[in-house]
């Protein structure tokens, strides 16, 4: 099998196992309301011979007993390529922003409720994998019945040596909680 047929068959062992690991983050968390969206789910091609790495976010907006609301955004990764041949420093910087945002209807504009910004480069470089999770949280805010809720991030990404300079990619929030 040549390497462009066996990378192809890993990245889609990849998906499959990243995917599930994406619903089991979801269905351990009963009351929170998650994005499935695919485009939550990114292969990163790193330049020269570090391996590349697929990274999938779980975006929720979670409702506690408590009448709170939070939004959660969880990071899992791993390296398509079992060999690493390069084990350099992958990210210059690996930031994720997590909002939790409200509105007074369906068709409303977001209102940001709650921000936080998480700086993940250290773990990224320190691990090829991470299978549990890193979550970045906002504070929580009071819930209020009468708006419609919803969790949505930002990831801003800087590979080191490729020369592009930052990334941005906007995640798929949430459907509403009401």
């Amino acid at each position: 099998m040549n390497r462009a047929v066996m990378r192809l068959s890993t990245f889609a062992a990849a998906a499959v196992a990243f995917s599930g690991v994406i619903m089991t983050s979801q269905s351990a968390r009963a009351a929170a309301t998650c994005s499935t969206a695919s485009s939550n789910l990114r292969v990163i091609d790193l330049p020269g011979l570090k391996p590349d790495t697929q990274i999938g976010a779980d975006v929720c907006a979670d409702p506690s007993a408590d009448k709170n609301v939070k939004a959660d955004v969880t990071l899992n990764w791993g390296i398509l390529d079992d060999q690493v041949q390069d084990a350099g420093k992958r990210f210059t910087s690996f930031k994720v922003i997590s909002r939790l945002e409200n509105r007074p209807s369906p068709s409303g504009v977001d209102r940001v409720v709650a921000s936080t910004t998480c700086d993940f480069t250290n773990k990224f470089n320190q691990s090829y994998a991470n299978a549990t999770g890193l979550t970045c949280s906002t504070p929580t805010a009071a819930y209020n019945a009468d708006l419609h809720w919803s969790g949505d991030a930002t990831v801003v990404y800087d590979i080191e040596g490729d020369g592009k300079g930052a990334i941005t990619w906007q995640l798929t929030g949430t459907p509403l909680v009401s």
